[in-house]
């Protein structure tokens, strides 16, 4: 789990940096096991479900490619 942002481990621009990094990268992980969850299947809107999903993916990879890499 990810620590707040409200913590003195955070003091620069690059721990802001890093700690959103993660974040996005840990709720593209979690949006990547709700698609492979075989509960979801059986959902009768699952295409809209997926295509959400995607979405998120898609809409978290584009922020976070706005952070200076390392």
């Amino acid at each position: 789990m990810i620590k707040s942002l409200k913590t003195d481990e955070i003091k620069t621009k690059e721990d802001v940096y890093k700690y959103l990094s993660a974040y996005l990268q840990e709720a593209i992980e979690v949006s990547c096991r709700k698609c492979r969850d075989e509960d979801n299947f059986t959902y009768p809107s699952w295409s809209e479900f997926q295509a959400y999903q995607l979405g998120m993916q898609k809409a978290y990879s584009k922020v976070l490619d706005l952070f200076p890499k390392p």
